[in-house]
């Protein structure tokens, strides 16, 4: 009888052998990535913020991606950054945050740079359960009642109180009167919040003039403003806008010192003369000197050959934020994500130190630059509880 084993030994040998060589010559997989969603305005007003926030993003990635990626519990895991253009409806924005999570799988979403974009994003985010991280809105709606979406700038309550202990204070005005947008959420709070403030500190309203978005003419109200005297002029309002309603107020006598929110920190190009000597408060400035802001600054004008403004600075830390919490989660779904998220307490970032106190506002030191020669320049640092 033949004696088959051995034969059959040798086979099941090469095979092993075949099988062992195709495993040693397989390179080493790929880490999975993390797949983030940015939601922005690339097209139509407020593009130029859309921009700036999406190149702050991009680099944020590559700087985490140059060095292997975020450390998560499963090793290091890179960023895959898919950015979204929302347009420049409302509806635009809802309809990116349901694409964000059902056809690109997104795992977290950064957006929402204006409070009237980031309030309703943030309500579609909140039903599906996907953590949402706004770098720009300021108005307290952003996160009140929800538990998946996070802010990166100090609050519209903070802001109004800020910048009235600064026209109080700093300025030493008794009078003070609002020109504001009432269809816009963020205009409306924010003049509302200083408005409160600002008399309870002993001082008083002399005007409170509303208008509508697209108005392109604003001397009914100014004219009314100026019969009411005022030492301050409050415009909380966007950087599009600001300028000729400066340009009007001057035209019309009013020689009160302008004073606005962060909405103008977009502010650049000719045309800002009457803009000058006016302040404003912003959520970050260089020279306040946070540790990570150099680097931040050196890292930006290398790859965009221009300076950083807040709304980079706070893009950037947005994506900081999330790899903080990707670090620290469980794994990378959402809901491990969102526990992740609620135990960050404090953050080091490119614009300082943000503390969380369990909730999605942080605690942040704000900026108050002053317009010379039509460009913004530090003035001072207010920090909270000041």
């Amino acid at each position: 009888m033949p004696n088959t084993r051995r034969p059959m030994t040798r086979v099941l040998f090469l095979l092993l052998l075949v099988l062992s060589l195709a495993a040693c010559s397989r390179e080493p997989q790929a880490p999975e990535a993390v797949r983030l969603v940015l939601i922005t305005q690339l097209t139509g007003e407020y593009a130029d913020i859309g921009a700036v926030g999406r190149d702050a993003t991009v680099l944020a990635c590559e700087r985490i991606n140059a060095l292997g990626g975020v450390l998560t519990r499963s090793g290091r895991r890179p960023l895959d950054l898919v950015v979204i253009d929302k347009g420049t409806s409302v509806e635009g924005g809802l309809e990116a945050v349901r694409r964000a999570v059902f056809l690109e799988q997104a795992v977290l979403i950064l957006g929402g740079f204006l409070s009237r974009d980031a309030i309703p994003m943030g309500r579609v985010a909140e039903e599906l359960r996907t953590p949402f991280i706004s770098p720009g809105s300021t108005h307290p709606e952003t996160t009140r009642g929800r538990r998946y979406v996070w802010r990166m700038p100090f609050t519209d309550t903070f802001q109004g109180r800020v910048l009235a202990q600064f026209a109080r204070q700093d300025l030493q005005s008794r009078r003070a009167a609002v020109l504001y947008d009432s269809a816009g959420d963020y205009n409306r709070f924010l003049a509302e919040s200083f408005r409160q403030v600002y008399q309870e500190m002993g001082g008083a309203i002399t005007a409170f003039e509303a208008y509508v978005t697209g108005d392109a003419s604003w001397t009914a109200q100014l004219t009314r403003i100026a019969q009411s005297r005022p030492d301050v002029l409050f415009l909380p309002n966007y950087h599009d806008e600001v300028p000729g309603q400066a340009r009007q107020a001057r035209a019309l006598g009013i020689t009160a010192t302008l004073l606005g929110g962060d909405g103008w920190e977009m502010l650049s190009g000719p045309g800002l003369e009457a803009l000058d000597g006016s302040f404003f408060s912003s959520t970050w400035a260089p020279e306040m000197q946070a540790p990570g802001s150099r680097e931040f600054v050196a890292a930006y004008l290398a790859a965009y050959q221009r300076e950083p403004n807040s709304t980079a600075c706070l893009a950037y830390d947005a994506v900081l934020l999330a790899a903080e919490a990707l670090a620290r989660a469980q794994d990378s779904g959402p809901e491990a994500l969102r526990q992740a998220l609620s135990e960050v307490e404090v953050l080091d970032g490119a614009g300082g130190v943000y503390r969380y106190r369990g909730g999605g506002d942080p605690e942040k030191s704000a900026a108050i630059l002053r317009v010379a020669d039509g460009r913004a320049v530090f003035y001072k640092e207010m920090t909270p509880g000041q």
